[in-house]
């Protein structure tokens, strides 16, 4: 009669707790070398778990060569992987290359595309399942692109001489952030407190989700503002369009904010910050000097599209998700959001960007 080999009490616990924890199989081998080891005959074990006497025999015995892990299954012999370590590099660099590269009209992959081209060109079959879960381990997701702007290859040099330029500003000089944006009577549709979340909360259901209204007509106001750099003072002007003229008749404002000081002021290169009507009024003004952030990274540099767009998110708070009936109570609260914005709050955006 066959038993397993005595068990001092410390195996006996660790087996017990194994039984379990482990699930299947597993835990009704270590049931079976548990119950022999109390003296069941194979023939009992094999009666209790309905399998044949052979079987107890087997993993008795496997017991008695390798402990626990005798108990396991072992690696089983079937097809090799079709979407083994070769087939992922594939695909890997398949994903990297651009499909016109390859001669397709297409602009970027998706798995039907991807799995007919490594079957007609690499003569590699596999699912789609196979393919998304092999993207998935590549550590590709499906998700949905955003536009980039492209990049000024002088964006260097230009920072180091703007840096320059303030450095060796005179003392009284005041350095400014100047840029401008729009605000619409067709609502922004985005939450207030997280831009990144195109979401806000609505009820669940049927016809629970929220609807924001739309004007008959679209109407917009342009908005032009100055902060700052050392004091975080904030100097800005609403106005019915953005061209040349209102671009000069702000700068006319803050000489009269700043009067008897030189102002250097820094900017993106917007067409009317170098229109030839601008050129000449400079010409006749001095005081102002006028220094352009590289090209397309004014919404980067600039801490006064932080006021645009995101740390007080003027935009956000103003005019996403509420529709203003008429332009003068859109115009109000773009008047009543700035007279909280403080130097202090300014100067943390500044430190911030």
């Amino acid at each position: 009669m066959i038993h397993v080999r005595p068990l001092d009490e410390r195996e006996r616990a660790e087996l017990k707790r194994l039984a379990r924890r482990e699930v299947g199989r597993v835990s009704e081998r270590i049931r079976m070398i548990l119950l022999s080891s109390k003296g069941y005959s194979v023939s009992q074990i094999a009666d209790i778990f309905e399998c044949d006497a052979a079987s107890v025999r087997t993993w008795i015995e496997r017991f008695e060569a390798e402990g626990v892990e005798g108990l396991r299954d072992r690696p089983r012999r079937g097809r090799p992987r079709k979407a083994g370590v070769a087939a992922q590099e594939v695909i890997r660099q398949t994903i990297t290359t651009a499909p016109s590269r390859l001669g397709y009209l297409f602009g970027f992959w998706t798995v039907v595309t991807l799995c007919t081209h490594l079957a007609s060109c690499m003569s590699l079959k596999l699912s789609r399942a196979t393919v998304r879960r092999v993207l998935w381990k590549l550590d590709y997701r499906w998700r949905r692109p955003r536009h980039t702007l492209p990049s000024d290859p002088l964006a260097r040099e230009k920072m180091w001489w703007l840096c320059e330029q303030i450095l060796r500003a005179p003392k009284e000089a005041a350095v400014l952030c100047l840029d401008e944006c729009d605000v619409h009577l067709l609502p922004v549709l985005r939450p207030v407190l997280r831009p990144v979340l195109r979401s806000m909360w609505m009820p669940r259901g049927r016809g629970g989700q929220a609807g924001v209204l739309t004007p008959g007509t679209n109407r917009k106001r342009s908005l032009f503002g100055a902060l700052e750099w050392e004091s975080g003072r904030w100097v800005y002007e609403v106005t019915e369009r953005r061209r040349s003229e209102e671009f000069i008749a702000f700068l006319e404002k803050l000489m009269l904010f700043y009067p008897g000081r030189p102002l250097l002021v820094v900017m993106d290169n917007a067409a009317i910050h170098k229109s030839k009507q601008t050129m000449e009024w400079l010409e006749g003004h001095p005081s102002f000097v006028l220094s352009y952030l590289p090209t397309y990274s004014g919404h980067k540099e600039n801490p006064v599209e932080k006021v645009w767009w995101r740390w007080w998110r003027l935009k956000s708070q103003v005019a996403a998700n509420r529709l203003h009936h008429d332009m003068d109570a859109l115009v109000a609260s773009v008047h009543q959001f700035f007279a909280s914005f403080t130097p202090q709050a300014a100067r943390q955006l500044v430190s911030a960007a």
